[in-house]
């Protein structure tokens, strides 16, 4: 019963129920307001017709004073029930007759007294003439509305109860043609998909209604029934596709767990929502227990404000961009530091948009960079400061200082003789050296100054601060420069051997000079090498004549890069000359500098220059390739012979180039000559800086047909003992020996010494700088090859030089025709 009450079939009935007694309601009450309008209507009418009927006797009545007929006139009009009163009034207005019924009850009254008056007055003129004029009375009826409107009521009830029971009885109909038809079968229906399993929808059927033709509800029955197949055909699938997610998922999740970067999604509250494996560890937690923490759990860890985590999560998931690679510092262990490089982007995760954290461990890629930028800036061998860090920390001292107006100094340390140590005893001895050097160097300065290595066995220390007076730095710069020679003079235990090296020290105050940082530098350099000019081991300061000469060098560096752009060098010769023929057998190719404004500048005072700022490499390069042009050229024209050699000197510099060797195979693959007619002059200096790298640079020169002169012979003191090494065609005796051998039996002596050794070793000899017959006749008796000098030409341009050796061939020519003629 109490589905049947809330059935639709009910609940139908009670609205149509409802719908029919407010339409049969709004049906009758228009019909009663429509007969009400007719019988008021009426009313008027009928009181209107028996006033009028009334009129000829009350006229009489009026006109004759009849109180008896005016007073029947009333009773007759009072026989009407509904007349509740009634007046006749003279000409005067005095009442001539009246009459008035008690009001009677009814059921009605509180019904018309919401639609009427109660009761409604009427009054009618009654004219008679009176002689020649016109007099009139009145009458007066009072009606009472609600007996006058009784006849109205019953027929309205009768119609109104007609009508409900007409419209109940036709909704009874209709429920019960409703319920059959439609709310029994959907009441069935209801029942029936309530029992179908929502898991397995297809397993029950919902049962088919049977009507004739095409029925509403039958089609949605058989769609429903097709919908069910449909639909557990496709809960069918999405199990399989849940199966397979998951199983992708857990796959998902295990290549996560095992990638080597850290992974981690966090709400807009900072909560992690999942974490790998490597995050997890790198947090000292589990995956299962890093879900649910707060990022502010793991406060301890960061380095970094850990709300400003938060707030670049928040960030990410409102605006649903991602952000760039961002870095994160970790301390692990309560003190080791990690970096990580941190990409943020949004992720949807199922029913919210979480942020998901990937970052990278780069502690590992830190510390490299850290450790190659301090190789970068320090020197591998000492761990000082290098050039680079030399010459940015100089940079800011001289700012600094310039700033604040105050003193400091730069001093530029050589140690003496350094090159024998590595040469007699070996690299090793020669690195222990440098390291103990750089030990004391630290040991002499203040923990605010700087002590750097500039290369090689040169140091610079940069003092800081020393005083607002120029003098007074100038004199603490002094203090400590000296106490820095004696420090590094002290003797230095090897194993066995004591070793003991001094130092020159070159000091330049700054800023007094408003120079740049490398010319400071320069300036200490210079300073430093008049300690080497003056002997060594001793401390120099830089003053107005060095800075003129530094200035004249820096002004030359300039002008000797121009020149070599407008082809202001000149190749001279030389000619060497055979002692027993007198022939020309060759040259030595010298450079010239035609300067535009200062006319000839000589090699001693431009070729250091060159030296110092590296131009010589180039310089060098064109040198050689001018010479084997030159040679090309003499032999297309016949001029030269195979067995005449041409030299060229070689700087140490040139010669330790890293390109060298193949600077020289591209000229002499450009330029082709004949093998055997270049040679290299090399001193001996070039030797002893490094015998091994020597011979094999040498070695692959003489593999491409250039022979080499070892220039300054007996100058030296150590390159004797690898003569027999050295692929050395040529001995060249310095002319500073041959310059007194007349009159100095000791240069006598080591000449003849210099040339029997060289013949024994099967090597040319040619003796320079020979000026008078009496030398080149000693020389010949010593049995010297070849010599060169003023005595048979001084270097001359190419055209002079040519027509020496055009007369030479000619004169030999001429000697060899009269030796035949007789």
């Amino acid at each position: 019963m109490p589905f049947f009450f809330s059935s639709i079939s009910f609940r139908m009935m009670r609205i149509s129920v409802l719908l029919a007694m407010v339409l049969g309601l709004l049906t009758a009450m228009l019909q009663f307001y429509l007969d009400y309008k007719e019988e008021a209507e009426g009313l008027d009418d009928l009181v209107e017709r028996i006033m009028e009927a009334s009129r000829p006797p009350t006229a009489k009545a009026i006109h004759t004073l009849d109180h008896e007929l005016a007073t029947e006139v009333v009773n007759g009009i009072l026989s009407y029930d509904f007349v509740q009163r009634v007046v006749i009034r003279d000409e005067m207005g005095m009442i001539l007759a009246q009459g008035e019924r008690p009001p009677r009850q009814s059921n009605t009254r509180w019904l018309t007294a919401q639609i009427a008056e109660p009761s409604k007055n009427y009054e009618k003129l009654i004219r008679f003439p009176v002689f020649d004029k016109q007099s009139h009375g009145k009458m007066e009826l009072s009606v009472d509305v609600d007996l006058a409107l009784a006849g109205f009521y019953r027929r309205s009830g009768l119609v109104a109860g007609a009508g409900f029971l007409r419209n109940l009885v036709l909704i009874l109909l209709l429920f019960s043609v409703f319920y059959q038809i439609l709310a029994k079968p959907l009441a069935k229906l209801a029942r029936e998909i309530k029992s179908i399993n929502p898991d397995h929808p297809g397993e029950k059927r919902l049962t088919p209604i049977k009507f004739s033709g095409e029925h509403e509800l039958a089609q949605v029955i058989d769609s429903s029934n097709s919908l069910l197949d449909a639909v557990d055909l496709s809960l069918a699938k999405r199990r399989a596709v849940e199966l397979a997610l998951r199983k992708s998922e857990e796959h998902v999740r295990q290549i996560i767990d095992s990638l080597p970067v850290l992974v981690g999604a966090r709400n807009r509250e900072g909560v992690y929502i999942f974490a790998n494996h490597a995050l997890a560890k790198f947090l000292g937690s589990t995956v299962e227990d890093m879900q649910g923490r707060s990022v502010h759990d793991f406060s301890e860890y960061y380095l970094s404000d850990v709300s400003r985590v938060q707030a670049l999560d928040l960030k990410v998931i409102e605006s649903g961009n991602g952000l760039e690679v961002i870095e994160e510092i970790y301390v692990i262990n309560g003190r080791q530091r990690h970096y990580l490089q941190t990409h943020i982007m949004p992720l949807d995760f199922y029913d919210e948009v979480v942020s998901l954290a990937v970052s990278t461990d780069v502690t590992e890629q830190r510390r490299a960079q850290a450790k190659m930028e301090h190789m970068a800036y320090h020197d591998s061998l000492t761990n000082l400061p290098n050039r680079l860090h030399l010459v940015e920390r100089l940079e800011h001292e001289l700012r600094r200082a310039q700033r604040h107006h105050y003193f400091g100094a730069v001093l530029f340390i050589d140690l003496d003789q350094f090159k024998n140590i590595n040469d007699s005893l070996g690299h090793p001895v020669g690195d222990a050296v440098l390291k103990e050097m750089a030990a004391r160097l630290l040991d002499s300065v203040r923990q605010e100054d700087l002590v750097a290595r500039q290369g090689g066995d040169e140091f610079v220390v940069i003092l800081t601060v020393l005083d607002t007076d120029s003098g007074t730095a100038a004199i603490k710069a002094g203090e400590v420069a000296e106490k820095i020679r004696q420090q590094l003079s002290a003797p230095f235990y090897y194993g066995d051997m004591e070793l003991r090296v001094t130092c020159s020290v070159g000091v330049v105050v700054y800023p007094d000079f408003k120079s740049s940082v490398h010319e400071l530098l320069s300036f200490a350099d210079t300073a430093m090498y008049q300690v080497k000019d003056k002997g060594r081991d001793a401390v120099e300061f830089f003053n107005e004549d060095m800075a003129d000469q530094v200035s004249r060098q820096l002004t030359m560096e300039g002008d000797l890069h121009r020149a070599i752009e407008t082809q202001q060098f000149e190749l001279y010769f030389q000619p060497k000359v055979d002692t027993e023929t007198n022939r020309i057998v060759g040259a030595e190719a010298l450079i010239r500098w035609h300067h535009p404004s200062d006319g000839m500048v000589s090699p001693a005072v431009f070729i250091p220059v060159l030296e110092t700022s590296g131009q010589i490499i180039d310089v060098g390069n064109w040198v050689i390739e001018q010479a084997c042009v030159k040679l090309r050229d003499w032999f297309d024209r016949g001029l030269w012979d195979k067995d005449m050699i041409l030299s060229v000197n070689i700087s140490p510099r040139q010669f330790r180039h890293q390109g060298f060797v193949d600077d020289v195979c591209q000229i002499l693959e450009d330029v082709q000559i004949p093998r055997g007619v270049l040679s290299m002059e090399i001193t001996e200096g070039v030797v002893i800086q490094g015998v091994e790298e020597t011979i094999s640079t040498m070695k692959s020169l003489s593999v491409l047909g250039v022979s080499f002169s070892l220039d300054d012979f007996g100058t030296g003191y150590s390159s004797i003992s690898y003569l027999k090494r050295l692929p050395v065609a040529t001995l060249k005796i310095d002319q500073s020996f041959v310059r007194d051998i007349p009159e100095d039996r000791s240069d006598r002596v080591l000449v003849e010494t210099i040339v029997a050794m060289a013949r024994l070793l099967g090597l040319n000899v040619v003796a320079e700088g020979v000026e008078t017959r009496e030398q080149l006749d000693l020389l010949r008796q010593y049995g010297c090859h070849q010599y060169q000098g003023f005595y048979i030409s001084p270097p001359v341009p190419e055209a002079e030089f040519l027509k020496l050796l055009s007369e030479s061939q000619n004169r030999v020519e001429d000697e060899e025709m009269n030796l035949g003629s007789s």
